[in-house]
């Protein structure tokens, strides 16, 4: 994939993608390399060709845990990515890589001269922001008003396959609470022929 190949950019001015072409910087980062850090200001716009990129919440004390705002998948764009770079304040989050990426940085002096120019761009930005807030809200409605119970059989399911390679460390750490706490559902689950765990891997018994 290359830059042309983004469905939006077919819709950019040719002086516009042209811009675009000419100052994107192409990147490759492996599992574990963080991207910015939550108070970082971030030079440009990722554009995801390849990989998976997890932006997450922490907490200021070391072991109180982390929430899982939304993973970037190729062709997606980030909210706090953008709106850092667009306004050039701190970032509200950190974004780390989960699978190895490839894509390309668009700085920020490009973006904003596609915001003064670009009609298309602008109406890209404001769509893509509607619908990754709306994302982030509804995980604010899960956190404040689902049970634990249903939030973790929501993450099972939702993972798309019957055999779900993680921790519960890992779980922990996306839904926002202690390795103790899921541990004990996932018991309890399985007393109930929800689910068989073994280690490092979950099974779901029932769809």
């Amino acid at each position: 994939m290359n830059l042309d190949h983004y469905q939006f950019f077919q819709s950019l001015e040719p002086k516009s993608l042209e811009k675009v072409r000419s100052e994107a910087k192409k990147i490759a980062l492996g599992v574990g390399t963080f991207l910015y850090f939550q108070g970082d200001v971030t030079p440009g716009i990722l554009f995801l060709n390849k990989g998976v990129v997890k932006v997450f919440l922490h907490a200021d004390e070391i072991g109180k845990g982390e929430i899982t705002l939304y993973y970037i998948t190729p062709g997606e764009q980030c909210l706090v990515n953008t709106l850092s770079t667009v306004s050039q304040m701190p970032a509200t989050a950190t974004a780390i890589v989960d699978e190895s990426i490839e894509g390309w940085l668009v700085p920020a002096e490009t973006i904003r001269w596609l915001i003064d120019n670009s009609p298309a761009y602008r109406n890209f930005k404001l769509s893509f922001c509607s619908e990754r807030l709306s994302q982030i809200m509804h995980l604010v409605e899960e956190l404040r008003f689902k049970r634990m119970d249903q939030r973790l059989l929501n993450w099972l399911y939702v993972q798309g396959r019957d055999t779900i390679q993680t921790t519960h460390e890992q779980i922990a750490q996306i839904l926002g609470t202690s390795r103790e706490v899921i541990s004990r559902i996932l018991k309890n689950l399985e007393k109930e022929g929800v689910v068989t765990i073994g280690r490092g891997w979950i099974r779901l018994s029932e769809r």
